[in-house]
């Protein structure tokens, strides 16, 4: 009897773990849900006048599935006309909720266009400045030498016939690099590096820079720095907190940012409406995001159903035109506020829970994991 009832029991527990496998099974990392874009929450109350500029950009060299979609999206015709332009989704593309391992919620935040004053010249008040890619910098493909590493290439210098490390940020000043400008606040500058791209308003007008390279060390976040030296109140690590204390401390501040031994070379940008994204085109204010593109490939169409940092609601169309070294995971996004000191406070508090939607041309397959 005893071994009857092992062997039942054998069995029932056998067919448990096969039954809770199967379940795990259906779970990915990334998957589509299909759903009727009208069901999309706040599909009906966008005004999708606003994002037709960034559709129209991610519709200048469209891939083959966007092809006859962007064909078809006529921007004089549409401009001004929320209606219009969104009956045009509804005939052309299918919508699907975005799920990471059965869930559909992630994470969603925020980032701008640094602005900041500066000049060509260096004087009393610009005296930090803006670095292009230095001289003497090398990049060491790996894949040439045929090395097995995390890392794709190696940067650094040459110093008596060897490669060694680049310098670090509280090194700067023997970098041999060009000077594209002098701002007037190494704060500010230094908020511009992590950024990635900024507008400068200087003697000859505004002038967009954009990310060129960097000197191959980690990056440490400012916020991590400043906890570890028991300088920031609870609820106060957020940017615009961090900011604000920096510039109220500059003696402390320099050797704060100096633990970020990070640092960024800048490219003057062409003239245009906003800074250059990894799609390649201008981004707009409150209608680009930056993604994870293992996942989410660059010109999609995304509705977001978020938060921005006061709990108002985001339920948007948006298209995905950068990207960011923080930006990781299927459902994770970078929200643009565009610039201005509006824009920090929003972008530099935003840590929103949400779900998005990705949109794709009717008859054509959606990406997968």
């Amino acid at each position: 009897m005893p071994d009857l009832f092992l062997k039942l029991f054998g069995i029932c527990l056998f067919g448990c773990l096969a039954a809770c496998s199967s379940n795990n099974e259906q779970f990915k990392e990334f998957d589509l849900k299909p759903i009727s874009i009208y069901k999309i929450p706040g599909w009906a109350s966008d005004d999708f006048s606003e994002v037709l500029p960034a559709l129209t950009k991610s519709c200048q060299n469209p891939k083959s599935d966007w092809k006859d979609f962007c064909q078809g999206l006529n921007f004089q015709d549409f401009q001004g006309s929320s209606k219009k332009v969104k009956r045009y989704l509804e005939k052309n593309l299918d919508a699907y909720l975005v799920l990471s391992d059965g869930r559909e919620e992630g994470t969603f935040t925020g980032y701008y266009e640094a602005s900041l004053k500066g000049s060509s010249q260096k004087d009393d008040i610009y005296q930090t400045p803006i670095y292009g890619m230095p001289t003497d910098l090398v990049r060491l493909d790996l894949k040439n030498f045929h090395v097995q590493s995390d890392k794709q290439q190696l940067i650094g210098r040459v110093e008596n016939g060897q490669m060694i490390p680049y310098f670090k940020r509280m090194d700067f000043e023997q970098m041999q690099a060009p000077v594209l400008l002098w701002v007037d606040d190494p704060v500010d500058a230094f908020i511009l590096h992590i950024q990635g791209s900024g507008r400068i308003e200087t003697e000859k007008g505004i002038i967009h820079v954009g990310y060129a390279g960097n000197n191959g060390h980690e990056f440490i976040g400012i916020g991590s720095i400043m906890a570890k030296e028991g300088l920031l109140e609870p609820g106060k690590a957020s940017m615009p907190h961090i900011r604000k204390w920096l510039k109220k401390n500059p003696e402390k501040a320099k050797l704060l940012m100096d633990q970020n031994p990070r640092f960024i070379f800048f490219r003057i940008l062409p003239e245009s409406d906003g800074p250059i994204g990894a799609a390649g085109v201008s981004l707009t204010p409150q209608r680009s995001i930056a993604v994870d593109t293992k996942y989410i490939p660059l010109h999609t169409p995304i509705f977001l159903n978020t938060t921005d940092p006061d709990g108002s609601k985001i339920q948007k169309l948006v298209v995905a035109q950068d990207i960011g070294t923080a930006i990781k995971g299927s459902i994770r996004a970078d929200f643009f506020w565009g610039y201005g000191e509006e824009a920090f406070q929003k972008a530099g508090r935003m840590k929103s829970k949400g779900s998005y939607y990705l949109l794709w041309p009717k008859g054509k397959t959606p990406p997968a994991s």
